[in-house]
């Protein structure tokens, strides 16, 4: 049994990568976790690894480990998640349940189920609501009526929860 706990560290806008990277080179077990996001620029489509959790990593560190000051002042890390003084770990089940969903270019791997009315990547339009109009890509089911999908919105992606009674497919 590992004395090892995961911890959630914040990082600088779309420095992920090389907070991770710097965080290895200092010889810290990292995790972070890449899904396919599809990409849209200048007119063009295409799909490139991101990051699950935008502007988040997970460090595996035992009690000796938890040098905070240095995780802290390492290029391309903010902070580490905490309250006061507090580091609360993360349960190993949850970094699990993410590897576990890794496909053979590990990346985390988000499919649609038998009960959903869309694809993983297919185009869907919002019907209803204030988001009435916009445009995205389904995610994924999140429960048996609500969709996550990937809006573009004033030059942005964003992921939003939404009942699937207030989507379309995008298909004309």
């Amino acid at each position: 049994m590992s004395d090892k706990q995961w911890f959630a560290i914040r990082v600088k806008p779309r420095q992920e990568s090389l907070a991770a990277a710097n965080l290895e080179r200092q010889g810290f077990e990292v995790y972070l976790p890449m899904i396919n996001t599809r990409i849209s620029h200048a007119g063009k489509v295409s799909w490139q690894p991101r990051p699950f959790f935008a502007g988040y990593l997970f460090v595996h560190l035992s009690i000796d480990e938890q040098r905070w000051t240095t995780i802290r002042s390492t290029v391309g890390v903010l902070a580490p998640v905490a309250f006061g003084t507090f580091y609360p770990p993360l349960s190993d089940q949850v970094i699990a349940l993410l590897q576990a969903r890794h496909d053979e270019n590990g990346l985390i791997a988000v499919s649609s189920t038998p009960e959903s009315p869309f694809r993983a990547g297919e185009k869907v339009r919002m019907l209803d609501g204030a988001m009435k109009g916009l445009e995205g890509v389904f995610i994924e089911m999140r429960g048996q009526d609500r969709a996550l999908i990937l809006l573009d919105w004033m030059k942005k992606s964003m992921r939003v929860v939404a009942d699937t009674a207030v989507l379309a497919s995008g298909r004309r």
